[in-house]
């Protein structure tokens, strides 16, 4: 994508440049997004923390509003100047074995399982949406909808 400018740009640009474009085909098809994905994650302030390969941070804004996303931007890796109302916490791995991915949301549920992605609830009423989402999940898995 990037292929000329791989080496010049350093891999927290390069990767934010890839998830933008994943967030505009995500929002094409937030519809068809599984509602349990949409209870856990339509309508957010998210922080998503990426730790880089180089040991440097990625975070992220991520603004959700009826699934589709309204705001993706690079923050100061401390989330001092937000409010979120969940936190993810990742590897850039992680991100990009989803990225090339042929089955992203069979491995999303792998990655998170495995611990290797991480949702943290702010607010209580978001710690009980985790939970009744993640339930909500797991049984969705078991009959095979998502």
């Amino acid at each position: 994508m990037i292929i000329a400018t791989l080496f010049s740009v350093p891999a927290s640009a390069d990767l934010s440049s890839e998830l933008d474009f994943v967030i505009t085909e995500f929002n094409l098809n937030a519809d068809s997004a599984p509602a349990p994905l949409k209870g856990l994650l339509g309508n957010e302030d998210i922080l998503a923390v990426i730790d880089m390969n180089d040991g440097s941070t990625l975070a992220l804004k991520i603004v959700t509003k009826d699934m589709i996303v309204t705001d993706f931007s690079a923050v100061d890796p401390d989330g001092s100047d937000l409010s979120p109302s969940i936190i993810i916490n990742t590897n850039e791995k992680t991100v990009r074995e989803l990225l090339g991915s042929d089955d992203p949301v069979n491995d999303f549920l792998e990655a998170y399982d495995g611990g290797n992605v991480k949702i943290e609830a702010v607010s209580i009423v978001n710690k009980v949406t985790l939970s009744v989402g993640n339930v909500i999940l797991k049984l969705s898995q078991l009959l095979g909808l998502v």
